[in-house]
């Protein structure tokens, strides 16, 4: 729940600026299915969301140490 708060809110702040693309790293199930549901309200506060989905649990960290990613969710 702290995780689903946190993107929460780094996503909340991304919305006053117009137009963001935020890209998350996340597990199958149930994360990436969490914001595919949030994605479409996103997108009313113009944030494009991006859905990477990861089998693991390493890469997610990986690519956001790397910057290859905004945020990972798992």
């Amino acid at each position: 729940m702290k995780k689903l708060l946190a993107i929460f809110a780094a996503v909340t702040a991304l919305s006053a600026q117009a137009n963001e693309t935020l890209t998350v790293a996340a597990s199958a199930v149930p994360h990436a299915e969490i914001l595919e549901f949030v994605k479409p309200t996103l997108a009313k506060e113009g944030v494009d969301l991006n859905i990477k989905v990861f089998n693991d649990y390493i890469q997610p960290n990986v690519q956001v140490s790397q910057n290859r990613m905004d945020a990972n969710f798992f």
